[in-house]
């Protein structure tokens, strides 16, 4: 009978777990993200088993390898509670670092210690599953020159995606009596709705509503109103289901990155846990 492959770590790696094991199977798996401090790269293939799916090229998921590696350098130069980010993903109950499927661990090795800045600092850089066409620009989104270097950018390969036109039906009754859309973005999202006597968040009010995403319609159908959406997520930065085109057509994970970041640059760091 076949064995199945597990995330690849050394004897020596299995010897040096062993004692937060132990811990483990005394206090409970979250006491060993409290106990254990190592080379986060350990880290990044489990954070990456909660962002992509593993069906995904793997310049796509190595894409995202240095997405999630830049996100995570930045909450350490914020200083920032790393095992609550971490038990917050699932990892702690989950139990992620045995990973059956290696394709993470891959990605991981194969862009070791990349990310990306912009000026030589570590900036946001958001990812979702599917744009409505074209991603968003930051500035738009959240009204503030520090984002300008989200720039919207072309991924009409999106359209072609099963997933992306989706419909919620909600009832009137859950409703605001009057419910219109106000504003939306350079790329179709919806900023504000007038609810009543009310202004919402475009995205707060999607979020909230279980909707797709905010790039959405709005049509009355009896006792129901039918919410169609485009594309799935927020629609800021790397577009998951765009990039994965392009890896596709043979684009290296550096080439996604620099299609969908134009502003960021590629740089190296040395990720390793600092206490708290």
């Amino acid at each position: 009978m076949k064995r199945k492959r597990v995330f690849n770590l050394s004897s020596i790696g299995l010897v040096l777990l062993l004692p937060y094991v132990l811990v483990g199977m005394v206090n409970g798996s979250e006491r060993i993200l409290m106990n254990y401090r190592p080379d986060m790269e350990m880290y990044l293939a489990a954070i990456l088993s909660c962002q992509i799916s593993s069906g995904y090229e793997l310049q796509t998921i190595e894409a995202q390898a240095v997405i999630a590696r830049s996100n995570l350098a930045r909450k350490f130069e914020e200083k920032e509670n790393i095992t609550e980010f971490l038990t917050g993903m699932g990892i702690k109950s989950q139990w992620k670092w045995w990973i059956e499927n290696e394709i993470y661990a891959k990605a991981v090795e194969n862009t070791k210690g990349k990310i990306i800045l912009v000026d030589g600092d570590l900036k946001l850089v958001p990812y979702h599953e599917i744009s409505a066409g074209v991603t968003r620009d930051g500035q738009d989104v959240f009204g503030n020159s520090e984002y300008k270097y989200l720039k919207s950018v072309d991924s009409s390969a999106d359209k072609n995606s099963p997933d992306y036109f989706s419909s919620t039906y909600i009832s009137k009754s859950q409703l605001p009596d009057e419910l219109k859309i106000k504003e939306r973005d350079s790329a179709g999202y919806v900023l504000s709705l007038e609810a009543d006597d009310k202004i919402l968040e475009g995205e707060a009010f999607a979020l909230g509503m279980g909707l797709a995403s905010s790039d959405f319609s709005i049509q009355k159908t009896g006792k129901k109103v039918r919410f169609l959406c485009r594309g799935k997520g927020h629609g800021l930065g790397f577009s998951q289901y765009g990039g994965n085109e392009l890896a596709k057509n043979g684009s290296s994970w550096k080439e996604i990155l620099e299609e969908y970041f134009p502003e960021m640059d590629i740089s190296t760091c040395n990720l390793t846990a600092g206490e708290k």
